[in-house]
């Protein structure tokens, strides 16, 4: 059983990612967290990936799962990140797919972003999705 967690370097993907960490721990299931390459004639060094592990795992210190074992799965897309990473989901065998989303206004919540009324369509397994933390007062 896969908890596959979108990431996106956001107060929402944060919010995302700490969820996600939530639920593997509470389901014991293992958490995959999955990243499109944004640039794709860019090659994915060694530097790269760490700084990358090092947002995610700040992310989880920060939402105070800091040992929880998780595992980054990355991908390169060809002008459509969203059918890339559909095909990501799909390889891990997720069984949760949690995505992070902004907080929207009225017409906003009717239109919603394109990328994620994509991935409802078109992923095959259930999502869930997480509205970024409130400013704090």
């Amino acid at each position: 059983m896969t908890i596959a967690v979108v990431h996106k370097d956001s107060p929402e993907g944060r919010a995302a990612i700490v969820h996600g960490a939530r639920e593997s721990v509470n389901r014991r299931e293992q958490l995959v967290v999955l990243h499109v390459l944004d640039d794709v004639n860019v090659p994915d060094t060694d530097e790269d990936s760490a700084a990358l592990r090092g947002e995610i795992q700040s992310a989880l210190d920060a939402g105070g799962f800091a040992q929880t074992p998780w595992e980054l799965r990355t991908t390169e897309h060809d002008g459509d990140p969203v059918t890339a990473l559909v095909e990501l989901v799909d390889a891990v065998e997720a069984d949760l797919l949690i995505v992070g989303t902004r907080r929207m206004s009225p017409i906003g919540k009717f239109l919603l972003e394109r990328p994620l009324q994509r991935l409802l369509l078109e992923v095959e397994v259930p999502i869930l999705v997480v509205k970024e933390p409130l400013p704090a007062e």
